[in-house]
């Protein structure tokens, strides 16, 4: 099919040049051009040339020119527009309306077909634009050709376009790609959906169960309050009880109500085993007394009070209960002990020797393991002069060490006091247990505020002792506490002397939970105590720092670097005042099992969560 074509120039003629040629009229919409010999070309107004200027005229030929206004719908098959991937092609279909505006210019370019210039012109222009979207968006690009073309174009070949309105669609290929990506589009959009949905449900699924968690856990919290409720009333019931075998399976019963046979089975083994355990005893006891009658070990005077103990040991056996081979123990409390347990009379020292009295210029030093006096706890040159090796004899395995524990009630240990509680108990226990331990030893504890108070006095430890039980008061002079021990420690050493042929130098443990409430009377206190000048009983001291302890004062207290001990950054005061009973058990027993085995030595061990302090500056 023959392509439309518009031509502009509607004819061509010569110019009648005789007195008798007729002027020939030009169309309402049309315009005369002339042209000379020479190619001049003219045009007046449009209006064709008079018959006088005719006759006389130079111009040869005239032409004549259409200025009608012409609308066209068409598509630009012949010249695509492509998108900004140059892949993909718009289709246009092109509204448009033009007129030739100067006739000459047509003439002189001899315009046959406007139709070629017009949509050539409108498919240049609208090409860069189309490049500048994408093949999905013929929307925006049509707006935007039509935009620019709103104002009309004037072209060069005297042709005005004053109508040009774009109709854009992308091509087959790229309404297939489009609607590939609208697809795909809708896809995401369905997954997004289905995401946002899924997200909905499980976070609805986890607000469930976070709210079961939550019902859960409290109906856990109810029951572990009722369990620890139960268990502060077994606590009670048990602080209220002796810890003798009675107690014991009444505290089982208590505990296990429905367990009475067990109970009664215990009381019987319980039972047999006593009874085996003192004829063992009497067999031993007839043994040695044969042994001592036939080698004339026992005087006359003698028998009465041998007699007198074996009816007593009868009758005891006989009285109704049986009666439990060791005491009762009795936790807390700083009360007498109750009636009817028995107490040993004070034991008169031995006559010393003339072979061990005291050197001349004998004093209180390092090395002196002298008759009724004091000699240094603090390792194993304490009493030696060096190494581990046995101390001076008079005392149960080589002498009698005075034991201090100076323990912090401050504030300051207000959360761990329930553990300092539970060490010393768990030292009492530890060193009754422990074959000999506790001979050579006497334990006192003293209680450090405001004031400082003497909760057990020094005494030897026996299963009638009672640990006190440590209480926070108000105040932390730690200044007071040292002269306390200044004021103590001679009587308590005068007494020991009385009684003991050799007294080795007390070991003071001592805890602290923070800070002393004023520094330089601490200093000044604890100079007065350790200084040998003003203080010839001053004893070896090993300081433990918990919770807010300042580690220089404990580094000061300590009688040497590696006697002082602090907890570790970040852990809490219960785990630390747990460590310093590890450290103080340990410590003591060693103590008083080197003493039974005849040597003094102060070998402190760093359990884990304590570390050594730096020496003092």
């Amino acid at each position: 099919m023959t392509p439309p074509t518009l031509p502009l120039i509607l004819s061509e003629e010569r110019v009648p040049r005789g007195q008798l040629a007729p002027v020939k009229a030009s169309r309402p919409s049309a315009a005369a051009v002339y042209a000379t010999v020479g190619g001049e070309l003219a045009c007046f107004d449009g209006r064709p040339l008079s018959w006088t200027r005719q006759v006389f005229s130079r111009y040869r030929i005239r032409y004549e020119v259409d200025l009608g206004d012409h609308r066209r719908m068409a598509r630009l098959e012949n010249w695509p527009l492509p998108s900004s991937d140059q892949v993909h092609r718009f289709e246009a279909t092109v509204d448009v309306g033009f007129r030739v505006h100067d006739p000459v210019e047509v003439v002189r370019r001899n315009i046959k077909d406007a139709l070629i210039v017009v949509y050539g012109h409108i498919a240049a222009t609208l090409r860069p634009y189309a490049r500048g979207f994408a093949i999905d968006d013929a929307k925006r690009a049509e707006a935007y050709m039509n935009h620019e073309c709103a104002a009309g174009m004037v072209l060069a070949e005297g042709i005005t376009i004053y109508r040009c309105v774009v109709e854009l669609h992308p091509d087959a290929a790229a309404r297939g790609y489009v609607e590939s990506l609208r697809d795909a589009d809708r896809q995401l959009q369905l997954g997004k959906a289905a995401h946002t949905a899924a997200v909905a449900e499980q976070r609805s699924k986890e607000m469930l169960e976070a709210l079961e968690q939550e019902a859960r856990l409290r109906r856990e919290k109810a029951e572990q309050e009722a369990r620890l409720a139960l268990e502060e009333a077994r606590r009670r019931a048990l602080a209220a009880t002796t810890f003798d075998f009675e107690g014991l399976v009444k505290q089982h019963l208590l505990t296990h109500p429905d367990d009475t046979a067990e109970a009664i089975e215990m009381r019987a083994r319980w039972e047999l085993a006593l009874a085996g355990r003192q004829e063992q005893f009497d067999e031993r006891s007839v043994e040695v007394f044969k042994f001592m009658v036939e080698n004339d070990l026992i005087q006359p005077a003698d028998v009465e009070v041998i007699r007198q103990q074996a009816l007593q040991r009868v009758q005891g056996a006989s009285l109704p209960g049986g009666g439990s081979a060791l005491p009762p123990v009795y936790w807390g409390g700083r009360a007498a002990a109750p009636p009817g347990l028995p107490t040993a009379p004070p034991v008169a020292p031995p006559q010393q020797q003339p072979s061990q009295a005291q050197p001349s210029g004998g004093g209180s030093g390092p090395g002196a393991p002298l008759q009724g006096k004091v000699v240094t706890g603090a390792g194993a040159a304490a009493a030696t002069g060096g190494g581990g090796g046995p101390v001076a004899a008079g005392g149960p395995g080589g002498g009698i060490l005075p034991v201090y524990l100076l323990i912090d009630e401050s504030a300051a240990v207000a959360g761990c006091v329930t553990a300092l509680n539970n060490a010393l108990r768990a030292l009492h226990a530890a060193l009754l247990t422990a074959d000999g331990a506790a001979r050579s030893l006497r334990l006192s504890v003293l209680g450090s505020a405001g004031e400082t108070s003497v909760h057990l006095a020094v005494t030897e430890v026996e299963w009638t002792t009672r640990m006190p039980e440590l209480a926070v008061r108000a105040g932390a002079r730690h200044d007071r506490a040292f002269d306390r021990l200044r004021e103590v420690v001679p009587a308590d050493v005068a007494r020991l002397k009385s009684e003991h042929a050799v007294v080795l130098r007390p070991v003071v443990f001592a805890l602290f939970g923070g800070p002393c409430d004023l520094g330089a009377p601490r200093a000044e206190a604890l100079r007065r105590l350790t200084d040998p000048a003003a203080n010839p009983l001053y004893p070896t001291i090993v300081a433990v720092g918990i919770g807010r302890a300042d580690e220089a004062e404990i580094a000061a207290t300590a009688a040497r670097p590696e006697l002082g001990f602090v907890a570790d950054p970040g852990l809490d005061p219960t785990s630390a005042a747990e460590r310093f009973a590890s450290l103080l058990q340990d410590t003591v027993l060693h103590l008083g099992r080197g003493l039974a085995a005849g040597r003094l030595d102060l070998l402190v061990e760093c359990p884990p969560g304590l570390r050594r302090v730096a020496a003092a500056g």
